[in-house]
């Protein structure tokens, strides 16, 4: 099967699932565009699932290709863990001293991108002094530890009441309940982005070969993994202010789609992994909220079992033990 042929196949793939993610649920809704729950809260949803499993899986794709590290994903330099702290602060320090505004979704979403621009801001500034991509993915790995260590202190000493939404938050979900007017707002910035990285098909490609050929032929890199991490850091901290973290999807899914068309070439891996990215985005949403379940699953708890499966086959087929 030709390259055009799967892809056509793929796109045929994400029509029908996001069919089903408008219809399927814990209850069945008949095609209705009348009905104000498929307006409401299906099709935002679905959209949400599309943009978002696209957005962090390109997110991964950058980490892998600026650090040549198979298992590298969209946490790997701890933006998600700054998105967590910003999080964090709303929901234990300023609601605790009456700073009522905060309960309001976007608001905590505005200081979860705040909080993943600090880290991106911070791992953008060590990078001018830093040569190696291995080093500075340790620092970000680093910068990780210790943000995710100051959250945890914000949790041990908080309210439970403030702790039990935390942790919901924490579990993600694509499901937020948010009119689609004010779903823009996050959408925009993702679907710029992904406009973006397609610009950058052919620094991408050198950076595979080794830093050092890529400055043999005239590439900035150091500019070009400035560029990419920025793009990563801003889709990571949009996308887990309005769906919480996201686990695996970032790591999984940049593998699946080179396995999938047998191409290293960003020309073919990056749309192969925008469209996988919400492919998988979608199933991980429709299984958890099956129909006849009361309830949903948690998001993270259905990628994480899809995906770590995954990953671990990638380690073993590309014979990485």
């Amino acid at each position: 099967m030709t390259l055009t042929k799967k892809f056509i196949a793929l796109l045929f793939t994400l029509g029908v699932l996001s069919f089903l993610g408008i219809v399927l649920g814990s209850v069945l809704v008949p095609l209705d565009w009348s009905n104000e729950l498929i307006f409401k809260l299906r099709i935002p949803r679905t959209l949400t699932a599309i943009i978002c499993g696209a957005g962090i899986s390109i997110a991964g794709l950058l980490m892998q290709t600026i650090f040549r590290n198979p298992l590298a994903g969209p946490s790997v330099l701890g933006i998600s863990s700054g998105s967590t702290l910003g999080v964090a602060i709303g929901v234990f320090t300023m609601q605790s001293i009456g700073v009522t505004w905060l309960n309001e979704k976007f608001s905590l979403s505005i200081l979860a991108v705040l909080g993943a621009m600090l880290v991106t801001a911070f791992i953008l500034g060590v990078s001018r002094f830093v040569k190696k991509s291995n080093t500075l993915l340790i620092i970000g790995l680093m910068m990780g530890y210790f943000v995710s260590s100051v959250v945890n202190i914000f949790s041990f000493y908080g309210d439970k009441t403030n702790l039990q939404s935390f942790v919901y938050w924490g579990l993600g979900s694509f499901n937020k309940e948010i009119e689609l007017d004010t779903l823009s707002i996050y959408y925009i910035p993702i679907i710029l982005i992904i406009i973006l990285v397609f610009f950058l098909q052919k620094p991408l490609d050198m950076l595979l070969m080794g830093e050092k050929y890529a400055r043999s032929l005239g590439l900035n890199v150091s500019k070009i993994r400035w560029i990419s991490i920025l793009f990563a850091g801003v889709l990571v901290g949009v996308i887990t202010a309005l769906c919480g973290p996201i686990a695996f999807l970032g790591i999984a899914v940049p593998h699946l789609a080179r396995n999938f068309i047998h191409k290293s070439s960003h020309k073919w891996v990056i749309p192969f992994t925008l469209v996988m990215g919400s492919v998988l985005g979608l199933i991980c949403d429709i299984i958890a909220r099956l129909p006849g379940m009361d309830g949903n699953l948690p998001l993270n708890a259905v990628t994480s079992f899809i995906g770590a499966p995954i990953v671990v086959w990638i380690v073993f087929k590309n014979k990485m033990v």
